[in-house]
C-alpha cells in the first residue's frame, strides 16, 4: 500500500511539473528601431534613438513590457514657443490598429531651447507566448502632431520591430 501511494505520488509530480512547463509561455523582449531617414539609432537598448530636423530634436525609446511607455524627449530648436498636441498622439501599427498614449502629466508648451520629457501612457505588449513573437518584423509608427512657428505639422516616427527571447 505504502509503495502504490508513492508511485501514484511520483507520477502526480512528474504530471504537475509537465503540465505547468506546457504552461509557460516562452517570456520576450522588444527592440524597437528608428528607421526614418535622419534617425540616428541608439547604440544600446537602453538609450534612446533620435531624430532631428531644424525646428525639433525628438529621443525615443520605446518600451511595451518594462516602462510599459514611450519615453519621448523633445527639444525646440526654434525662437518661438513649439505646441504639442498632447491629446492627438497615436502608435499605428502595421495592421492598421492604433492606440492613443497620453503623457502621465499635463506637459504644455515647449519654450524656445527647452526640452520637454514625456511618458506616454499605456504602450503595452504581450510580455511572452505566440503573441509576442508574432510581433517580430512589424512596423510601428509614432505619429505627435505639433504647432511649429504657426503652423500645424504632423511628424511621424516609423519603426521595426525585434522580438528577442529571453
Amino acid at each position: 500500500m505504502v509503495v502504490l501511494a508513492s508511485v501514484r505520488q511520483a507520477c502526480s509530480l512528474t504530471l504537475g511539473v509537465l503540465l505547468a512547463s506546457v504552461g509557460c509561455a516562452t517570456p520576450y523582449a522588444y527592440s524597437f528601431r528608428l528607421e526614418n531617414q535622419e534617425a540616428r539609432p541608439a547604440a544600446r537598448p537602453e538609450q534612446r534613438d533620435v531624430a532631428a530636423d531644424a525646428d525639433v530634436r525628438a529621443e525615443i525609446l520605446v518600451d511595451p513590457t518594462g516602462a510599459r511607455a514611450i519615453l519621448l524627449d523633445l527639444t525646440n530648436k526654434t525662437d518661438q514657443v513649439l505646441q504639442v498636441e498632447w491629446g492627438q498622439i497615436t502608435m499605428i501599427r502595421s495592421d492598421g490598429s492604433s492606440t492613443s498614449p497620453r503623457p502621465h502629466v499635463d506637459l504644455g508648451w515647449i519654450l524656445p531651447g527647452a526640452t520637454i520629457n514625456a511618458r506616454l501612457v499605456p504602450f503595452a505588449l504581450p510580455p511572452a507566448g505566440d503573441r509576442a513573437a508574432s510581433y517580430q518584423g512589424s512596423r510601428f509608427e509614432l505619429v505627435i502632431p505639433m504647432i511649429v512657428r504657426r503652423e500645424p505639422k504632423l511628424y511621424r516616427y516609423s519603426f521595426t520591430v525585434s522580438v528577442h527571447s529571453m
